[in-house]
């Protein structure tokens, strides 16, 4: 379908016919006029983007830099109806006014009507549900009347729009730590929203008003143990400040080992932990702020301040391993899928390895609370954008390879293999055109299937899904090698996996799979080499 859009971009010819034709009636009738109205546009549009430096891969199109230039072309398109109708009616010397008005107007609406038709269907997201559902799994992801961290505008918007518009799980509470910098987030965390009761926070406005506190200093002179309660006492203090070499006295974080008591009643009530993990729970946890960290940003502030007052009554989690908060909270995070929640156990977490996990807990959630409907739909367009959010921001195969490694660790070999053929059966829903493979950290995922199977002992679902994953790998190999000159370092990505697979492939029992697709990769590899030979002796 994206081929298929670019041959529709000659309709855009029309309307940029038609402003052309604006500006220079504009020139025509009003020299200084023009020249400002174009001023204008090259000021509003262009110009900011080389101001801004702006870099051509974005998140998402970013085509709203350009919304004052699009006004300015609008009206010049405005001037060419009235060109058209001034030109036309100096030629029929005045007459059939009102009949040549309405027919410049119809001939030049044929312009809007011709992009709408052509290009609704590249631009038509009725029926895309893949943002909601992604929140969907975010917020069930939380406990009652919980805490969600999240980070960027990918993770943030989709959750607000569920909360605001769905009402999708208005209990929990909403905080984005790119906001979490300006004193107006802040503020609302102290507010009730929805369901949401207010965050319990000490620090008064004026030590987070925009422009204070930016960036703390971390000054520990006893490198010992203190209560965050203590901590945070001396952070508030208006007579306790650190002079700074400028001169300017500044509040400051006393110590890098900060204590955080836990009330282990409130832990196991609040779901926060199960009842069976209650001789794990201790009377406290330090969190520890590494060496090389000499000063904590306004949201890990926040995050302190949180944790001074925290009663551990409301379930805390985070995305993406809390992100950029690095106080030490990374340390005391347990895998749950689609977020990490903050439990007072320590526990250590890798995008490979997820350490301790309450696979009871991940079951249900990953049989009960989440779903994949939207994402595996068939029946709508996905562009690159989407794919990116999907594959960039979270995932969804990497939840079921972990889910399915936290179950193998147990022995509940039976909902390990549950999980990958959830997503594996996601993998065959998904054409390879929409949701790819082509992503280095999607492909390792999906190795990773890959191996499990030949563990679990299910070694025809292991080549199937192998034989499908290096018939890709050959491909994206081949295309690469055919642009080597641009693709090179991903002709290399691809051949790393190659090999990966290949082991994988191997340690499986399965040599002859292994051998026969690092053949055919080394004949790729050949044919180039040949093509490279024959261009050069034509050359000569």
């Amino acid at each position: 379908m994206l081929a298929d859009n670019k041959g529709k971009n000659h309709y855009f010819f029309l309307p940029l016919l038609l402003g052309l034709l604006g500006l220079f009636f504009q020139f025509d009738r009003d020299k200084r006029g023009c020249w400002l109205t174009f001023l204008m546009f090259f000021m509003t549009g262009i110009a900011i983007v080389l101001y801004l430096n702006q870099p051509p891969y974005q998140v998402r199109e970013r085509d709203y830099a350009y919304a004052g230039s699009f006004y300015f072309f609008s009206v010049w398109i405005g001037m060419a109806v009235a060109a058209l109708y001034s030109w036309i009616g100096d030629a029929l010397k005045g007459r059939h006014g009102v009949a040549l008005a309405c027919g410049a107007t119809a001939l030049c609406l044929c312009v809007p009507v011709l992009m709408g038709a052509e290009n609704w269907d590249d631009h038509d997201r009725s029926g895309r549900a893949t943002a909601v559902e992604m929140a969907h799994n975010y917020l069930n992801s939380v406990g009652p009347n919980g805490i969600l961290i999240t980070h960027g505008d990918n993770d943030t918007f989709p959750v607000w729009y569920a909360q605001e518009v769905e009402g999708i799980r208005t209990d929990v509470r909403i905080c984005n730590t790119s906001l979490l910098g300006t004193d107006w987030h802040i503020d609302q965390m102290k507010w009730a929203c929805n369901e949401s009761a207010p965050l319990a926070l000490s620090v008064g406005p004026e030590q987070y008003l925009y422009g204070n506190n930016e960036y703390v200093p971390i000054v520990d002179s006893r490198d010992a143990e203190m209560p965050i309660a203590d901590v945070m006492m001396l952070f508030r203090h208006p007579g306790v400040k650190v002079p700074m070499s400028s001169g300017r006295k500044m509040d400051y974080i006393a110590s890098r080992k900060i204590v955080v008591p836990v009330i282990k009643e409130n832990v196991i009530a609040s779901g926060i932990l199960d009842a069976k993990y209650a001789d794990m729970i201790p009377e406290s946890i330090t969190l520890q702020i590494p060496k090389g960290k000499d000063y904590l940003t306004k949201p890990e502030i926040f995050m302190l301040d949180l944790l001074s007052n925290y009663k551990w009554d409301r379930p805390l989690h985070m995305l993406n391993m809390g992100g950029d908060l690095n106080v030490g909270v990374k340390e005391y995070l347990v895998y749950e899928g689609y977020s990490y929640k903050f439990v007072p156990i320590k526990n250590k977490i890798s995008t490979t390895d997820i350490g301790f996990v309450d696979t009871e807990e991940l079951y249900r959630k990953m049989t009960q609370a989440y779903t994949w409907d939207a994402i595996s739909a068939p029946d709508w367009f996905i562009d690159y954008q989407n794919i990116y959010t999907n594959l960039g921001v979270i995932a969804p195969r990497s939840i079921f390879l972990n889910a399915a490694k936290a179950f193998m660790k147990e022995g509940k070999n039976e909902w390990a293999v549950e999980m990958l053929d959830k997503g594996t059966d996601a993998l065959r829903r998904f054409p390879l055109e929409s949701i790819p493979l082509g992503m280095s950290t999607n492909d390792y995922i999906v190795i990773g299937m890959i191996e499990a199977y030949y563990k679990l002992g299910e070694t025809d679902k292991a080549r199937a899904l192998a034989g499908q994953m290096g018939a890709d790998l050959l491909a994206s190999s081949r295309f690469y090698l055919e642009f080597f000159e641009y693709g090179k370092n991903e002709f290399d990505i691809c051949g790393s996996y190659v090999y990966f697979l290949a082991d994988v492939m191997k340690d499986g029992g399965d040599k002859d799979m292994s051998d026969k697709l690092t053949e055919s990769f080394s004949k790729l590899i050949d044919w180039a080499a040949g093509e490279d030979e024959e261009a050069a002796a034509k050359n000569n």
